[in-house]
């Protein structure tokens, strides 16, 4: 919210909250007395799902002809923010305008942690080098063996659903999209956070039902840039470079920004393989 309101969004728009899981009016207070001034419109869902599943209902709720959805976690980095993702769809060839992409397996990384030779190969400098580094991002100790089989099972297990590297994928932490286009696309409840990362960056995936559409999605960076999937490495955006040209943040970006050169490494090799620019 401190963001949003001081960085103008460069376009005439509803603010609307999405609160989900609120128990009652009291704790529900202090999220309406923050955004008061703006008079924002209001959809209450239970605490079921996750994130896309949760947009989906507000999508079919609202009346707009587009709608930008944009997590908690995420922070305005650049004035003109809204004007910019919407003017990505103006000429309609675009199916949604997103901050940030990535073409990041987990398939393929968790198949390269297993020891098997992938995609990653080429663009990470070892298995266990990787693994320390994951290890050291979110602060928890490597138990290699039990990390091992845990990595073998998980993988094995949501494999079928899951693509193979470049698994191009637009993030949700905020994205544009026409509010009827993004109501008929195959969904569903979202229940599980392993669900939602198979809309995102599944065989299934959101991007992968628009760019069957013959509507890919596009990134758009901090100075108006932009670009379709096969493109995305070229701007320091997401886990590129310095991220110079992000134009919203969230943990993930905050993440590889606080992270030691090293770590950087694994981070935008996962993200782009050969084509990372940690430096």
């Amino acid at each position: 919210m401190a963001s949003y309101e001081r960085l103008e969004p460069g376009l005439d728009h509803e603010l609307v909250l999405l609160c989900k899981g609120f128990a009652d009016a009291d704790s529900l207070a202090p999220v309406l007395e923050r955004a008061a001034d703006h008079r924002p419109g209001l959809v209450q869902l239970p605490d079921d799902g996750f994130d896309l599943g949760a947009y989906l209902a507000t999508a079919g709720v609202l009346e707009h002809e587009r709608v930008c959805f944009v997590n908690s976690f995420s922070e305005v980095l650049a004035t003109g923010w809204l004007g910019m993702l919407d003017a990505a769809l103006a000429d309609g060839r675009a199916g949604a305008a997103g901050a940030t992409g990535s073409w990041a397996s987990n398939l393929e990384f968790g198949l390269y942690l297993a020891g098997l030779p992938t995609a990653y190969s080429a663009a990470l400098p070892g298995r266990r080098v990787a693994h320390a580094a994951m290890h050291e991002l979110n602060g928890t100790t490597p138990a290699p063996m039990s990390d091992w089989v845990y990595n073998v099972v998980k993988t094995a297990q949501y494999s079928p659903r899951t693509a193979r590297f470049p698994a191009i994928h637009l993030r949700t932490n905020a994205f544009l999209v026409d509010r009827l286009l993004f109501g008929s696309l195959r969904i569903g409840r979202a229940a599980t956070k392993w669900a939602t990362y198979h809309l995102e960056s599944g065989r299934r995936s959101i991007t992968r039902q628009l760019i069957a559409r013959g509507r890919p999605p596009v990134v758009v960076d901090r100075c108006g840039t932009s670009r379709e999937p096969q493109n995305w490495h070229r701007g320091d955006v997401f886990w590129q470079a310095g991220q110079a040209d992000l134009l919203v943040a969230d943990k993930q970006t905050r993440s590889y920004a606080s992270a030691p050169p090293h770590v950087r490494a694994i981070l935008s090799g996962q993200a782009w393989g050969v084509h990372a620019r940690p430096a």
